[in-house]
């Protein structure tokens, strides 16, 4: 008797440029968003732009230490404010086109050239968005009334909120990398939420932890959600060492482990004894997504003038790069038309609990 399998989403929900506007206007709108390290707000003036589905957000910390995020558009004539991130900035930001200036709340306070008696200043204030920080992770929001951070990460991972035990804000970042890959945000989710394909794409991977070798993204035999590294292993490396230290508020277990959480729609989180990895999506098209992983480390290890995260960034590009080659082929894939959909097998389950999620937010597709 043959085996029901759970079908994938159709080809188009991964290539229709209208299917893409569906995702950045029902989902990539209305979700907390990652947006970056807080500590890359570490002075006043400091700037981090994210693109959120198409929209230029802009995020800023002021003299106070709060937190406030802007969409990237001057109230004048709508001109774009920033181009990029960055520090030394200043405690004003100031549009390029006729210098139109706000403070970093949003607040209008310098017109040039344009009287105050042509134009109430209180009424055009930057437009602001919800910004929240959850163990050190900027998240933005475009949706009127989100729920906190916190509410939104129990809603998906009963396990995620067990890592601020490891108080996350207090590790900094190590190093940073970044990269372009052709295919669509969710065949890039659906990857990394399966291991069927870990024996084939990663051995060097499945060394390091065993459980992929059988295909498996969970072990069953665990209550917080973790996995074993290799005997002796505390890192991604390629012998599962580094010359790091253990995070300082590690427990033996934890060392020993491999622990992660895929934030929907565009964080991973890959925690091992001496590294947390975060993953950054930015979906830039039907078939492109940008790709930014921070290494997050104990502050006295990257102060060090010994630190070296090579053995761990090298490996993690390595597996970086088998995955993206195999997006890539995916999004070839189905892009033809022979393709309707795919299934997924038993393994699959976490695919498929994020399909069902994906579907209940999208909505109907457009005849």
């Amino acid at each position: 008797m043959a085996i029901a399998m759970t079908p994938t989403l159709p080809g188009s929900d991964y290539c229709s440029p209208a299917i893409f506007d569906l995702d950045c206007e029902r989902i990539l709108h209305r979700q907390w968003f990652y947006a970056g390290r807080a500590e890359r707000l570490g002075h006043v003036g400091d700037r981090l732009l994210v693109d959120v589905g198409g929209e230029s957000i802009l995020i800023v910390r002021d003299a106070d230490g709060e937190l406030h995020a802007h969409y990237n558009v001057c109230r004048h004539r709508g001109s774009q404010l920033c181009d990029a991130s960055g520090s030394g900035f200043g405690a004003a930001i100031t549009c390029p086109y006729h210098a139109w200036s706000y403070s970093l709340d949003g607040r209008l306070v310098a017109t040039p050239r344009v009287g105050k008696d042509e134009l109430d200043r209180d009424q055009f204030p930057l437009r602001s968005v919800a910004v929240e920080d959850w163990q050190g992770f900027l998240f933005v929001n475009l949706d009127d009334d989100p729920p906190s951070v916190r509410d939104w990460i129990a809603d998906q991972d009963p396990y995620a909120l067990a890592y601020e035990r490891l108080e996350m804000d207090r590790l900094r970042i190590g190093h940073r990398s970044s990269c372009e890959v052709a295919a669509n945000w969710k065949i890039l989710i659906e990857n990394y939420a399966e291991c069927l394909h870990c024996p084939q794409v990663h051995p060097e991977l499945v060394n390091i932890i065993p459980l992929h070798k059988q295909g498996d993204v969970i072990d069953w035999t665990r209550t917080d959600g973790g996995t074993w590294l290799a005997e002796g292993a505390d890192s991604f490396s390629l012998d599962g060492t580094a010359p790091l230290p253990v995070i300082s508020t590690m427990t033996p277990q934890d060392a020993n482990s491999y622990q992660a959480s895929g934030l929907y729609p565009n964080l991973f989180l890959d925690i091992t004894g001496t590294c947390v990895m975060a993953t950054q999506l930015t979906p830039m098209g039907p078939d492109h997504t940008h790709v930014e992983i921070e290494y997050l480390f104990d502050a006295d290890a990257v102060a060090a003038d010994d630190f070296d995260p090579s053995a761990v960034v090298d490996f993690s590009e390595l597996v970086l790069s088998q995955d993206n080659e195999v997006c890539e082929r995916t999004q070839r894939g189905v892009s033809s038309r022979s393709f309707d959909h795919g299934y997924f097998a038993e393994k699959d389950s976490l695919c498929v609990e994020f399909t069902e999620r994906y579907l209940a937010d999208r909505g109907p597709a457009p005849v």
